[in-house]
């Protein structure tokens, strides 16, 4: 995978989307478990990208 390809953007984008629901979730949300389990799944999508990068 390339930088600026369409799967790129689109891994982008939903991490960009999950750190923001992970940000509001943290001062929205009294249980901290649901801002760890939306920031992991950010983090895991930003890894993905990073490896098909690397892989590809």
């Amino acid at each position: 995978m390339m930088r600026g390809s369409k799967t790129d953007e689109i891994l982008s984008l939903i991490f960009i989307l999950m750190a923001v629901a992970a940000g509001i979730c943290y001062f929205a949300v009294k249980d901290r478990t649901v801002f760890l389990i939306i920031g992991g799944i950010a983090v895991g999508f930003r890894l993905l990208q990073y490896a098909l990068r690397f892989f590809k």
